[in-house]
């Protein structure tokens, strides 16, 4: 059922929904000072609230959310009037957003082609989706520790041994770094595909996941001897989306380590030890401030040290937070131009130019300076025991102001006789 409803959604999210008329689309439900609301921008995101809220379309849901739209352009309006989107951190954080955005789009472009799954690879995922693994890990966070400890363990170390100084968790620090028993979506894609690759009493070779880099170990497995064609029909399109799982991060790594070697980096090795020294420390230094050349690039471009320091300072606080050793800056580094190079080439074949990515782009901006409008707001509000109830109190008032010195026009009877078309097909 619940299979159904998203494949009922995923129809009527992508069918034509209009009057007979295609010039009906481009009518305008709302004008809100300079801004219209025109039926084609209000459809989808009228058709999703539906979809997210399990209602029915009427003509109450329609005004309800119409509502909600005019009022998001009053608070954007507020906040280009009032200078908050010329704010540096605001306009900091619509380049991250940007960036992000264009980076899914580019990789939806290049790499999603590379996960779809041959016949014979969704018969064995179906093979390890009816078998289960006992399996044991040690772990590292970083790949100079992980190929320490695979030294250690093809040297004869003892694996328990390593496991206890692998892990903070007590429980895995002394049990050998034993999961137990795991099936097919229980953990990181990576480590699934090596684990489920591995025969019994194999060790893996060190495999890079979201959190780390894992030395897996098969201990033993159970198996679903009964297998049958019907079966594997039935859970096709489900082994379809689990193989894009698997396949997404390897492309991913692939794609990355081509574009890598392309841009051909290499780095001044006493300017990549100031600067590591700098950060670990987490202290002041005029190193960070240097500008010496400290990365290199094939096609003679260059990056010094303050600039490289401004592109890590750009990385979220848990990114930063992991840099500890120079195979981890020169991974961050490295990172960080590839990351370039991708939004470069993103450009170069006008992905930030369609429809669908400057609609996205501006809802998800439009949705922070809302956000951060109300939060000024909301935090005026006293902490007492009618806070929810002068939250939303505060709300209207500020809604009623920005209304009262605007100008809204709603066309009624165009929102009451816009016909929605689902169009279902098999």
């Amino acid at each position: 059922m619940e299979k159904m409803h998203r494949y009922l959604y995923i129809i009527s999210f992508i069918t034509i929904l209009s009057l007979s008329c295609d010039k009906v689309g481009k009518q305008t439900l709302a004008k809100v000072n300079n801004s219209e609301i025109s039926l084609d921008a209000y459809l989808p995101r009228y058709n999703n609230f539906l979809f997210k809220t399990h209602q029915r379309d009427n003509l109450l849901n329609r005004h309800i959310f119409l509502n909600s739209l005019i009022d998001e352009k009053l608070i954007v309006d507020y906040a280009k009037e009032n200078d908050i989107t010329t704010d540096p951190t605001v306009m900091s954080e619509k380049q991250r957003m940007y960036d992000q955005l264009l980076l899914n789009k580019y990789f939806e472009y290049e790499i999603i082609p590379l996960t779809d799954a041959t016949d014979t690879e969704l018969r064995r995922l179906f093979m390890w989706s009816k078998t289960s693994l006992h399996v044991r890990h040690l772990f590292a966070q970083d790949l100079e520790s992980i190929i320490a400890i695979n030294t250690k363990l093809k040297n004869g170390t003892d694996w328990n041994t390593l496991a206890q100084n692998s892990f903070n968790n007590p429980v895995l620090k002394n049990n050998g770094g034993d999961l137990g028993w795991i099936s097919m979506g229980d953990m990181d894609p990576a480590f699934e595909v090596a684990a489920f690759s591995l025969k019994d009493a194999e060790i893996s070779d060190p495999v890079k996941t979201e959190y780390g880099f894992s030395i897996i170990q098969v201990i033993e497995r159970e198996k679903d001897l009964f297998l049958t064609e019907q079966e594997f029909q039935l859970e096709k399109e489900w082994l379809g989306l689990m193989a894009k799982q698997y396949k997404k991060m390897p492309a991913i790594r692939a794609y990355t380590d081509s574009i890598e070697k392309k841009l051909g980096i290499y780095f001044s090795q006493n300017e990549l030890r100031a600067l590591l020294t700098a950060i670990v420390s987490n202290t002041e230094s005029n190193k960070i401030y240097s500008k010496t050349d400290l990365v290199f690039f094939q096609n003679g471009n260059t990056w010094s040290v303050q600039e490289t320091y401004s592109k890590l300072y750009d990385l979220s606080p848990r990114q930063f937070n992991y840099i500890k050793t120079k195979d981890n800056l020169i991974s961050a580094i490295e990172g960080l131009a590839v990351r370039k190079q991708f939004l470069q080439e993103a450009e170069k074949l006008y992905l930030h130019k369609t429809p669908s990515f400057t609609e996205t782009l501006n809802q998800k901006h439009n949705a922070y300076l809302i956000n951060l409008c109300l939060k000024n707001i909301y935090d005026s509000v006293p902490q007492d025991d009618e806070r929810s109830k002068n939250i939303k109190s505060a709300y209207l008032n500020f809604r009623n102001e920005l209304a009262e010195k605007s100008s809204i026009r709603i066309d009624s009877l165009s929102v009451k006789s816009f016909i929605m078309k689902q169009q279902i097909t098999s």
